[in-house]
C-alpha cells in the first residue's frame, strides 16, 4: 500500500468540497504511479475530472506532463498537487 498526500488549489479545492489537503492510499495490486494516484483522486472526487482537463499536476513540487504520469513512480509519503490555471489582473 502506498499512502500519499494530495494538495488542492483554486477550482480543484472547490471540486474536493473545500478540502485543502488529504491523505489517500493506493493498494498493492498494480504499480503505484502518478497516473494511478490521479485516478484515485477522480474516484473520490468525480468533479475533479473536469478540473484535471486543464490543471497542472505536480509530484513533490515538480510539475509532470499529463502524458508522462503513467511512467512516474509514486512512493510512500509523496505529495501530489492539483494546480488549475488562475488569472488575475
Amino acid at each position: 500500500m502506498v499512502e500519499f498526500k494530495v494538495l488542492y488549489f483554486a477550482s480543484a479545492r472547490d471540486a474536493a468540497h473545500n478540502i485543502e489537503s488529504e491523505t489517500m492510499e493506493l493498494d498493492d495490486e498494480k504499480p503505484a504511479t502518478l497516473a494511478s494516484a490521479v485516478e484515485r483522486i477522480m474516484a473520490v472526487h468525480p468533479e475533479m475530472k473536469a478540473v484535471l482537463e486543464h490543471a497542472m499536476v505536480s509530484l513533490n513540487e515538480e510539475y509532470c506532463e499529463q502524458d508522462a504520469m503513467a511512467d512516474v513512480e509514486l512512493k510512500p509519503k509523496d505529495t501530489v498537487a492539483i494546480i488549475p490555471p488562475v488569472s488575475g489582473g
